[in-house]
């Protein structure tokens, strides 16, 4: 299931107002930033 880039961003979102830790966020935020730069049209 592919996740278009409102999604992506509604996660990303998520993730910063969640309580996790640093390290998990940042992982996150840039596998997800690279999936939002992947999915944007050239």
């Amino acid at each position: 299931m592919a996740l278009d880039q409102s999604a992506l961003l509604e996660v990303l979102e998520a993730l910063k107002a969640a309580d996790v830790g640093d390290r998990v966020r940042t992982a996150a935020e840039t596998i997800y930033q690279a999936l939002i730069e992947a999915s944007s049209p050239a």
